[in-house]
Protein backbone atom coordinates (compact mmCIF):
# COMPACT_ATOMS: atom_id res chain seq x y z
CA UNK A 1 0.00 0.00 0.00
CA UNK A 2 1.12 3.39 -0.99
CA UNK A 3 2.42 5.91 2.03
CA UNK A 4 -0.23 8.91 1.63
CA UNK A 5 2.14 12.36 1.75
CA UNK A 6 1.56 14.63 4.05
CA UNK A 7 1.65 18.82 1.96
CA UNK A 8 2.06 21.48 3.27
CA UNK A 9 0.62 24.98 2.30
CA UNK A 10 2.28 28.42 2.02
CA UNK A 11 -1.50 29.97 2.15
CA UNK A 12 -0.04 29.80 5.79
CA UNK A 13 3.07 31.66 5.56
CA UNK A 14 2.01 35.06 3.77
CA UNK A 15 4.71 36.71 6.24
CA UNK A 16 7.51 34.17 5.57
CA UNK A 17 10.21 34.21 3.36
CA UNK A 18 9.12 31.31 0.99
CA UNK A 19 12.73 30.10 0.79
CA UNK A 20 13.01 29.72 4.39
CA UNK A 21 9.99 28.29 5.08
CA UNK A 22 10.63 25.30 2.61
CA UNK A 23 13.22 23.83 4.29
CA UNK A 24 11.72 24.15 7.91
CA UNK A 25 8.54 22.65 6.43
CA UNK A 26 10.62 19.74 5.20
CA UNK A 27 12.08 19.27 8.67
CA UNK A 28 8.69 19.11 10.24
CA UNK A 29 8.25 15.95 8.54
CA UNK A 30 5.91 17.36 5.76
CA UNK A 31 6.44 15.58 2.27
CA UNK A 32 4.57 17.69 -0.17
CA UNK A 33 4.18 21.19 -0.61
CA UNK A 34 1.70 24.13 -2.17
CA UNK A 35 2.44 27.31 -3.36
CA UNK A 36 -0.15 30.40 -2.57
CA UNK A 37 -0.33 32.04 -5.97
CA UNK A 38 -2.11 35.30 -5.24
CA UNK A 39 -2.28 39.14 -4.67
CA UNK A 40 -0.26 39.77 -0.94
CA UNK A 41 1.78 36.61 -1.42
CA UNK A 42 5.59 36.79 -2.04
CA UNK A 43 4.77 33.89 -4.51
CA UNK A 44 2.12 36.04 -6.64
CA UNK A 45 2.68 35.27 -10.41
CA UNK A 46 3.35 39.35 -10.90
CA UNK A 47 6.23 39.42 -7.86
CA UNK A 48 8.29 36.29 -9.78
CA UNK A 49 10.19 36.73 -12.79
CA UNK A 50 12.02 34.30 -14.56
CA UNK A 51 15.26 33.82 -12.55
CA UNK A 52 12.86 33.77 -9.12
CA UNK A 53 10.96 31.09 -10.19
CA UNK A 54 13.77 28.87 -11.66
CA UNK A 55 15.24 29.71 -7.72
CA UNK A 56 12.04 28.55 -6.32
CA UNK A 57 11.51 25.36 -8.31
CA UNK A 58 15.53 24.19 -7.54
CA UNK A 59 14.52 24.80 -4.33
CA UNK A 60 11.70 22.86 -4.04
CA UNK A 61 13.16 19.92 -5.72
CA UNK A 62 16.30 20.41 -3.55
CA UNK A 63 14.32 20.22 -0.40
CA UNK A 64 13.27 16.79 -1.74
CA UNK A 65 9.56 17.56 -2.97
CA UNK A 66 7.81 16.72 -5.71
CA UNK A 67 6.58 19.68 -8.17
CA UNK A 68 4.42 21.69 -6.07
CA UNK A 69 0.66 22.38 -6.67
CA UNK A 70 -0.57 25.59 -6.02
CA UNK A 71 -3.43 27.28 -5.16
CA UNK A 72 -5.49 30.10 -6.04
CA UNK A 73 -8.23 32.61 -4.26
CA UNK A 74 -9.86 33.25 -7.98
CA UNK A 75 -13.77 33.86 -8.53
CA UNK A 76 -13.51 31.38 -11.21
CA UNK A 77 -17.41 31.93 -12.15
CA UNK A 78 -17.31 35.47 -11.65
CA UNK A 79 -19.79 37.10 -14.30
CA UNK A 80 -19.77 40.71 -15.93
CA UNK A 81 -17.07 42.95 -15.84
CA UNK A 82 -14.63 40.96 -13.73
CA UNK A 83 -14.38 38.09 -15.87
CA UNK A 84 -11.76 38.85 -18.06
CA UNK A 85 -9.18 40.19 -15.47
CA UNK A 86 -9.83 37.07 -14.04
CA UNK A 87 -9.21 34.82 -16.71
CA UNK A 88 -6.07 37.05 -17.40
CA UNK A 89 -4.89 36.35 -13.78
CA UNK A 90 -5.60 32.52 -14.38
CA UNK A 91 -3.64 32.55 -17.41
CA UNK A 92 -1.12 33.33 -14.91
CA UNK A 93 -1.05 30.93 -12.39
CA UNK A 94 -1.01 28.67 -14.93
CA UNK A 95 1.93 30.02 -16.60
CA UNK A 96 3.05 29.90 -13.01
CA UNK A 97 2.14 26.17 -12.42
CA UNK A 98 4.45 25.13 -15.63
CA UNK A 99 7.15 27.54 -14.31
CA UNK A 100 7.28 25.91 -11.33
CA UNK A 101 6.98 22.26 -12.27
CA UNK A 102 10.19 19.51 -12.76
CA UNK A 103 7.80 16.82 -13.70
CA UNK A 104 6.33 15.66 -17.49
CA UNK A 105 3.15 15.31 -15.34
CA UNK A 106 0.84 18.13 -15.56
CA UNK A 107 0.70 20.95 -13.03
CA UNK A 108 -2.42 20.95 -10.20
CA UNK A 109 -4.01 24.33 -9.45
CA UNK A 110 -6.93 24.43 -6.97
CA UNK A 111 -8.93 27.62 -6.18
CA UNK A 112 -12.67 27.51 -5.32
CA UNK A 113 -15.14 29.08 -8.12
CA UNK A 114 -15.67 31.67 -5.53
CA UNK A 115 -19.34 32.86 -3.86
CA UNK A 116 -20.34 35.71 -6.49
CA UNK A 117 -20.28 32.86 -9.13
CA UNK A 118 -24.06 31.99 -10.78
CA UNK A 119 -26.83 30.92 -7.78
CA UNK A 120 -26.69 26.85 -8.36
CA UNK A 121 -30.19 26.08 -9.74
CA UNK A 122 -30.10 28.89 -12.11
CA UNK A 123 -26.71 28.94 -13.23
CA UNK A 124 -25.00 25.64 -12.93
CA UNK A 125 -24.78 25.29 -16.64
CA UNK A 126 -23.03 28.79 -16.87
CA UNK A 127 -20.85 27.53 -13.57
CA UNK A 128 -19.82 24.43 -15.82
CA UNK A 129 -19.12 26.21 -19.24
CA UNK A 130 -17.15 28.65 -17.80
CA UNK A 131 -14.87 26.17 -15.73
CA UNK A 132 -14.75 24.05 -19.11
CA UNK A 133 -13.40 27.45 -20.72
CA UNK A 134 -10.84 27.89 -17.84
CA UNK A 135 -9.73 24.13 -18.03
CA UNK A 136 -9.11 25.01 -21.88
CA UNK A 137 -6.82 27.18 -20.66
CA UNK A 138 -4.89 25.04 -18.26
CA UNK A 139 -4.78 22.36 -20.74
CA UNK A 140 -2.85 24.50 -22.91
CA UNK A 141 -0.26 25.25 -19.95
CA UNK A 142 -0.49 21.70 -18.96
CA UNK A 143 -2.43 22.20 -15.82
CA UNK A 144 -5.19 20.81 -13.87
CA UNK A 145 -7.92 22.69 -12.78
CA UNK A 146 -9.10 21.34 -9.48
CA UNK A 147 -12.19 23.06 -8.62
CA UNK A 148 -12.85 23.23 -4.58
CA UNK A 149 -16.32 22.60 -3.24
CA UNK A 150 -16.55 25.68 -0.72
CA UNK A 151 -19.22 25.95 1.82
CA UNK A 152 -20.60 29.36 1.25
CA UNK A 153 -20.57 29.48 -2.61
CA UNK A 154 -22.75 27.97 -5.10
CA UNK A 155 -20.64 24.59 -5.59
CA UNK A 156 -21.20 23.34 -1.92
CA UNK A 157 -22.23 19.61 -1.59
CA UNK A 158 -20.43 16.22 -2.71
CA UNK A 159 -23.80 16.04 -4.88
CA UNK A 160 -23.23 19.19 -6.56
CA UNK A 161 -19.31 17.85 -7.31
CA UNK A 162 -20.43 14.81 -8.64
CA UNK A 163 -22.83 16.30 -11.28
CA UNK A 164 -20.26 19.35 -12.23
CA UNK A 165 -17.62 16.75 -13.27
CA UNK A 166 -20.19 14.00 -15.40
CA UNK A 167 -21.58 17.35 -17.06
CA UNK A 168 -18.00 18.81 -18.41
CA UNK A 169 -16.29 15.79 -18.42
CA UNK A 170 -12.84 17.12 -19.19
CA UNK A 171 -9.82 16.27 -18.55
CA UNK A 172 -8.32 19.02 -17.15
CA UNK A 173 -11.02 19.31 -14.76
CA UNK A 174 -10.72 17.55 -11.64
CA UNK A 175 -11.83 18.51 -8.06
CA UNK A 176 -9.91 20.26 -4.74
CA UNK A 177 -11.36 18.02 -1.88
CA UNK A 178 -11.74 19.99 1.22
CA UNK A 179 -13.67 17.49 3.40
CA UNK A 180 -14.04 20.74 5.90
CA UNK A 181 -16.65 21.87 3.63
CA UNK A 182 -18.83 18.84 3.92
CA UNK A 183 -18.38 18.26 7.75
CA UNK A 184 -19.42 21.75 8.89
CA UNK A 185 -22.61 21.24 6.79
CA UNK A 186 -23.18 17.86 8.96
CA UNK A 187 -22.42 15.64 5.73
CA UNK A 188 -21.42 12.27 6.32
CA UNK A 189 -17.73 11.24 6.11
CA UNK A 190 -17.91 8.35 4.20
CA UNK A 191 -20.19 9.60 1.53
CA UNK A 192 -18.41 12.67 1.07
CA UNK A 193 -15.02 10.51 0.56
CA UNK A 194 -16.43 7.95 -1.66
CA UNK A 195 -18.51 10.79 -3.58
CA UNK A 196 -15.69 13.51 -4.08
CA UNK A 197 -12.63 11.08 -4.46
CA UNK A 198 -12.69 9.24 -7.61
CA UNK A 199 -12.67 12.94 -9.20
CA UNK A 200 -10.22 14.47 -7.11
CA UNK A 201 -6.76 15.99 -8.49
CA UNK A 202 -5.63 17.48 -4.84
CA UNK A 203 -6.89 17.23 -1.54
CA UNK A 204 -7.11 20.05 1.47
CA UNK A 205 -8.00 18.95 5.15
CA UNK A 206 -9.17 21.16 8.32
CA UNK A 207 -11.27 21.01 10.73
CA UNK A 208 -14.11 23.24 11.89
CA UNK A 209 -17.70 23.71 12.92
CA UNK A 210 -20.73 26.31 12.74
CA UNK A 211 -21.08 28.36 15.89
CA UNK A 212 -24.13 29.46 17.62
CA UNK A 213 -24.96 32.11 15.46
CA UNK A 214 -24.46 30.03 12.50
CA UNK A 215 -21.24 31.27 11.52
CA UNK A 216 -18.90 29.08 10.27
CA UNK A 217 -15.16 28.52 12.36
CA UNK A 218 -12.37 26.87 10.98
CA UNK A 219 -9.48 24.83 12.89
CA UNK A 220 -6.93 23.35 12.65
CA UNK A 221 -6.87 19.54 11.52
CA UNK A 222 -7.06 17.36 14.78
CA UNK A 223 -8.61 20.29 16.65
CA UNK A 224 -12.60 19.54 16.31
CA UNK A 225 -14.68 16.48 15.34
CA UNK A 226 -13.58 15.56 12.46
CA UNK A 227 -12.89 11.52 13.05
CA UNK A 228 -8.89 12.11 11.17
CA UNK A 229 -8.47 7.97 11.81
CA UNK A 230 -11.60 7.28 9.37
CA UNK A 231 -10.90 9.74 6.78
CA UNK A 232 -7.30 8.09 6.58
CA UNK A 233 -8.71 4.40 6.62
CA UNK A 234 -11.20 5.43 4.04
CA UNK A 235 -8.44 6.82 1.93
CA UNK A 236 -6.46 3.80 2.19
CA UNK A 237 -9.39 1.34 1.14
CA UNK A 238 -9.62 3.44 -2.05
CA UNK A 239 -5.90 3.49 -2.60
CA UNK A 240 -5.79 6.95 -2.72
CA UNK A 241 -1.81 8.44 -3.28
CA UNK A 242 -2.96 11.87 -3.47
CA UNK A 243 -1.75 13.99 -1.18
CA UNK A 244 -3.42 15.05 1.71
CA UNK A 245 -1.92 19.18 2.63
CA UNK A 246 -3.08 20.67 5.54
CA UNK A 247 -4.94 24.41 4.96
CA UNK A 248 -4.64 27.03 7.51
CA UNK A 249 -7.95 28.88 7.01
CA UNK A 250 -7.78 33.02 7.02
CA UNK A 251 -9.46 32.82 9.81
CA UNK A 252 -6.51 31.28 11.93
CA UNK A 253 -3.51 32.74 10.51
CA UNK A 254 -4.68 36.14 10.64
CA UNK A 255 -4.99 36.37 14.49
CA UNK A 256 -2.82 38.35 16.17
CA UNK A 257 -1.32 36.09 17.75
CA UNK A 258 -0.77 33.89 14.82
CA UNK A 259 2.42 31.52 15.10
CA UNK A 260 2.78 29.51 11.92
CA UNK A 261 5.43 27.24 12.83
CA UNK A 262 3.09 25.88 15.67
CA UNK A 263 0.30 25.60 13.39
CA UNK A 264 2.43 23.78 10.86
CA UNK A 265 3.73 21.46 13.59
CA UNK A 266 0.05 21.21 15.19
CA UNK A 267 -1.37 20.13 12.21
CA UNK A 268 1.48 17.38 10.55
CA UNK A 269 1.58 15.75 14.66
CA UNK A 270 -2.32 15.18 13.86
CA UNK A 271 -2.48 14.14 10.03
CA UNK A 272 0.97 12.08 10.74
CA UNK A 273 -1.01 9.74 13.73
CA UNK A 274 -4.28 9.31 11.41
CA UNK A 275 -2.23 8.48 8.71
CA UNK A 276 -0.13 5.59 10.96
CA UNK A 277 -2.76 4.96 12.61
CA UNK A 278 -4.39 4.20 9.25
CA UNK A 279 -1.91 2.72 7.89
CA UNK A 280 -1.85 4.57 4.63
Amino acid sequence: MSRVKLGAGTYAFRDVNVFEALPRVRRIGFEAIEILAGEGWPTAPARLNRDDRLALSNAIRDQGFDSPALMALLPLCEEGDGARAVEAEFRAVCQLARDLSFSDDPSILSSPIGHQSPAWESGRVRIADRLCDLADIAQEHGVILAAEPHVGNPLDSPEKAVWLMQQTNHPALRLNFDMSHFHVQGMDLRHCIEACLPFAAHIHVKDGYIDADGEVVFQLPGQGSLDLGAYFRILAEHDSTIPVTAEVSAMIWRRPDYDPWAAAEQSFAALDAARRAAGS
